[in-house]
């Protein structure tokens, strides 16, 4: 039987195999055809690592790389090096032992120089030797001559600078020394004193009589220098006339006086930038307000970090470049970090639960940030851009949130704000009643099951986010292109305001005694100038019905030249948003505006609706209580518009009575039948309407167009985020009713014209018909002259000065002739106002006139 084999190692086998591998690469080489198809091997292999990007370039490496890649390849060269010196001593100790020691023979031994020979060289180095002494000696020589004549010419410069060199100035201890080690200059002595102490006296004097800082500085500057500095003054007994203190501030204000000085134009851009609706949010409080050397701001919070803010500033691509500590020092100091102290009452819930999603995350180690803002850094290549933002940008469409690893049996808890349903048992009457409550629950759950609802949440995070930014980006295009014939209203109901006395009884204070203040406020933006309005009324109700009554008095303020009417607003659904404000945009616009052709209603997206009609609340309210402060009492509507008028000057204030609301109220309860329905009334961000077609003809039905997001492109078929739309039958047609057809001719007689020539006098008011095309325009005239012969009238017209028909005043240039035929009516006589050196006519009632513009 043969005997087993002994098992290998598991070493003892690859070093077989690199033997093995060794022989067969000596083989490889020792052949000139297999070398050549091993060396294209090789070369074919590092061309595809160079394709892959495996094998890189020095060019193609980071510094890190580099780096790394010349390490290793000073540990190769030195392995290389150290191998061909053991090489080379191995070889060398080889011979050397391998060697016989053999003694060598005359012949080959080199013959040595004879004496002669000797001496001869011996005689020419001495020669040499000489010479060069010789040269050296001369040369020092001549070295010590020059260096002689320096020295010669320094002391001469330094005897002639000295002749001609001032004599130095004795310094005031110098001078006071001499003057006392001499007895006859001893009087001399007392009169600088004397001068020293009238002028101590006298700056003293004049330091008491200064009043500003500015003349304080000033005369620090005139008592302090260097010779001041020298004797240090301030120590000696001055009477506190020259203090170190003093010296150091004139010298701070010396070095600040040429800092350099932004511009104006740079102010204004970084404060726009910060002012902007996306980058800060306006506070809604009475007692958020900052004050700065006299001026007074109603403080904006930032949405987001310096940095970030900075980062989004720089890729406006703004004209001026600034660096970030500029940036942070030219930000406006009513623009202010949100605190943590301060409780925020008006967060977006949609925001909120993302953030409490995160930051459970971030303390469990999975995610690196906590907030909403840091999570769209990541997943978007721009947090700010609305193709990002809506997933359609092709890089950054697949980013998913980058987690670390986890414990999925490890348990994360986190919180969420839910709506509940709940019963409540009304103390009075024992009812009980179900409810919405809104709480913040904690909730216990694997990391996976988080993750998974955080994906859930990310496609609303990023609509909301989307709704948000292209809002704000419309509504800032609309305020930046406005016409003379174009306004936007921006409006929004403040925080009740409760009235306040100065002093007040127990029972009043803690009983249900006090009075509630509805406030209405409001912006509206013209091309060239902004107005703010606060209406205020004992009615408490914030219905469409009265909303339209609160804006009855902005309505009144609009110029008479507004064509298309903007409306803004936030998208509470009992307030703005619902069927009936639809209705009266649709019925009541027509009604108040004859001659506005289209409107639009924006609303913002949930949670973001603060603006400046809040700072506008904030500031009546904390004016108010300003008043109550010092002493004063509000304590009824009167008395409130008494205390903001004077102070806020800038506000414009009305009373809405109550009966004005109900009677609204009264009104669109009657026309509830006219009411209709949208399905989907919490996607709309836009309602457009029209009253008037392409041709200037006023429509009989009003169609208003739903859009989930603002468009304002001229494009009469725009169909960009269209829902959805409701018609109207039936609307109230214009002033002017009657529209001349091709077939029609101007001697058709309307109905209630007037052809008898008797029945006019001089001086009558009359209202007159001028066909025009098919258009048929009415005037208010006065007849100057009647001509019964040719059966005409020549009268003077008036124009129109309001809305509602009632005012005119005479145009003495316009004069004409006109038939009897087209008279339409006789009408009676008005009144005449004066308003200043103007005289107006206003009619007791409407005339219905319609005038071409």
């Amino acid at each position: 039987m043969a005997p087993r084999k002994k098992k290998l190692s598991r070493e003892e086998i690859l070093q077989r195999k690199r033997e093995a591998e060794r022989k067969r690469y000596e083989c490889m080489k020792n052949d000139p055809q297999k070398r050549e198809a091993l060396k294209e091997k090789e070369r074919l292999k590092y061309l595809k690592k160079k394709e892959k990007g495996t094998r890189k370039l020095v060019d193609n490496m980071t510094p890190r790389e580099h780096r790394e890649a010349k390490k290793k390849w000073r540990e190769h060269c030195s392995n290389y090096r150290n191998k061909k010196k053991q090489l080379k001593n191995i070889a060398t100790a080889f011979m050397r032992e391998n060697t016989p020691e053999t003694g060598v023979s005359d012949s080959l031994r080199m013959p040595t120089p004879g004496r002669d020979v000797a001496d001869k060289i011996q005689k020419r180095k001495n020669r040499n030797k000489a010479l060069r002494y010789r040269i050296n000696k001369k040369k020092d020589d001549e070295i010590n001559k020059l260096k002689k004549k320096l020295f010669k010419y320094k002391k001469r410069l330094t005897r002639l600078t000295e002749r001609t060199k001032p004599k130095p100035k004795d310094t005031p201890n110098t001078k006071l020394q001499k003057m006392i080690d001499n007895p006859e200059t001893r009087r001399e002595v007392v009169k600088k004193a004397l001068f020293g102490e009238v002028l101590k006296e006298q700056l003293r004097e004049n330091l008491s009589n200064l009043n500003t800082v500015r003349e304080k500085r000033m005369l620090a500057k005139v008592v302090s220098g260097s010779m001041v500095d020298k004797y240090k003054l301030w120590r000696m007994d001055n009477n506190a006339v020259i203090t170190l203190r003093r010296i150091k501030k004139s010298k701070v204000t010396g070095r600040l006086a040429g800092k350099t000085k932004v511009s104006d134009e740079v102010l204004k851009a970084v404060a726009n930038f910060f002012e902007d609706d996306s980058n800060s949010r306006l506070g809604a409080g009475k007692k958020e307000f900052i004050t700065r050397k006299g001026t007074r701001k109603q403080k904006r919070y930032m949405l987001d970090s310096l940095v970030g803010l900075y980062s989004k500033y720089q890729k406006q691509k703004s004209q001026f470049k600034l660096s970030y500590q500029t940036f942070c020092r030219l930000r406006p100091f009513w623009i202010v970090k949100p605190k943590v102290d301060q409780r925020d009452t008006c967060l977006c819930i949609t925001h909120a639960n993302i953030d409490l999603k995160l930051t459970a995350l971030h303390n469990g180690k999975i995610l690196n940030y906590n907030s909403y803002q840091k999570l769209l850094q990541e997943l978007c290549c721009d947090r700010y851009n609305e193709q990002c933002i809506s997933r359609e940008c092709q890089k950054c469409l697949n980013k998913t949130p980058s987690y670390k690893e986890f414990n999925d049996k490890k348990s994360i808890i986190y919180k969420k704000w839910i709506a509940e349903k709940a019963e409540f048992i009304d103390p009075k009457s024992k009812n009980t009643r179900r409810v919405t409550k809104h709480i913040k629950k904690s909730l216990d759950v694997n990391p996976r099951y988080l993750i998974t609802e955080l994906h859930e949440d990310l496609e609303k995070l990023f609509r909301h986010e989307r709704n948000i930014l292209h809002q704000f980006d419309s509504i800032k295009q609309l305020k930046n292109s406005l016409t003379e014939e174009d306004v936007l209203i921006h409006v929004d109901f403040s925080e009740n305001y409760v009235t306040k006395y100065a002093q007040e009884i127990q029972a009043f204070h803690f009983g249900g005694s006090r009075t509630q203040i509805s406030l209405h406020t409001v912006v509206v933006y013209l091309k060239d100038k902004i107005k703010s309005y606060c209406t205020i009324s004992t009615n408490v109700s914030h219905s469409p019905a009265a909303i339209w009554a609160h804006l009855m008095p902005i309505f009144d303020d609009l110029p008479p030249e507004i064509k298309t009417l903007h409306f803004l607003s936030d998208g509470p659904v009992t307030q703005y948003r619902n069927k009936t404000m639809f209705y009266i945009m649709a019925n009541k616009i027509p009604e108040r505006f004859p001659l506005v052709q289209k409107f639009t209603w924006n609303y913002t997206e949930s949670g973001h609706g603060k603006g400046a009609p809040d700072g506008v609340g904030a500031a009546c309210k904390r004016t108010a209580d300003a008043v109550v402060a010092a002493g004063g009492d509000v304590e009824n509507l009167e008395k409130f518009v008494d205390a903001i008028k004077p102070r806020c000057p800038a506000i414009n204030l009305s009373i809405i009575q109550d009966d004005t609301i109900q009677e609204m109220s009264a009104k669109i309860e009657q026309e509830g039948s006219k009411i209709k329905n949208f399905v989907g009334t919490l996607k709309v961000h836009q309602v457009t309407g029209k009253f008037y077609n392409s041709s200037g003809i006023k429509l009989n039905s009003i169609e208003i167009v739903m859009r989930h997001l603002s468009c304002f492109c001229e494009n009469d078929s725009c169909l960009h985020f269209k829902i959805g739309k409701i018609l109207y039958e039936d609307m109230q047609k214009l002033r002017v009713e009657d529209v001349f057809t091709d077939s029609e001719t101007e001697n058709d007689a309307g109905p209630s014209c007037i052809t008898t020539g008797n029945a006019f006098n001089t001086g009558d008011y009359i209202l007159v018909k001028l066909p025009a095309k098919n258009m048929e325009y009415r005037y208010v005239s006065v007849i100057d002259i009647i001509d019964e012969e040719e059966d005409e009238l020549r009268v003077t017209f008036l124009k129109l000065c309001d809305k509602k028909g009632q005012t005119f005043r005479i145009d003495q240039m316009d004069v004409a002739d006109v038939a009897m035929n087209q008279v339409i009516e006789k009408l009676p006589n008005p009144n005449l106002l004066m308003k200043g050196n103007r005289i107006f006519y206003k009619f007791d009632s409407c005339v219905n006139v319609f005038e071409q513009k």
